[in-house]
């Protein structure tokens, strides 16, 4: 019966450590506030940052121009912010779109306005 007892709590003790995690919100790459000097410049990460001018937004959705004439559609999700806090994206804005590429989509963390 004693082994019984150990096995069972060594299996708690290990069934514990293997449980999935509450799902959280996750960040990767950095977090802008505000428009960065070096934006104007186009020196910029480009793994996590998406410069632009506004062509188009609507809940969820903003289309981009890129600096090389290529639009580039990009869905916002729950939780993304939009510096300054209270505004709208619209036509002809420059736009930062900082967040992260997962399997050839860019998911958006967050929009700086110029």
């Amino acid at each position: 019966m004693k082994t019984f007892i150990t096995a069972l709590a060594a299996f708690a003790v290990i069934a514990g450590f293997s449980a999935p995690l509450a799902a959280s919100a996750q960040q990767y790459g950095p977090v802008y506030t505000t428009w960065q000097p070096g934006w104007d410049r186009f020196h910029y990460d480009r793994q996590h940052v998406i410069l632009g001018r506004v062509m188009h937004f609507r809940p969820y959705r903003v289309e981009v121009q890129t600096p090389a004439g290529d639009v580039q559609t990009i869905d916002l999700k729950n939780g993304t912010t939009i510096r300054p806090i209270g505004a709208t994206p619209t036509r002809g804005d420059q736009i930062a779109i900082y967040g992260y590429w997962s399997n050839g989509t860019f998911i958006a963390s967050g929009i700086v306005l110029r």
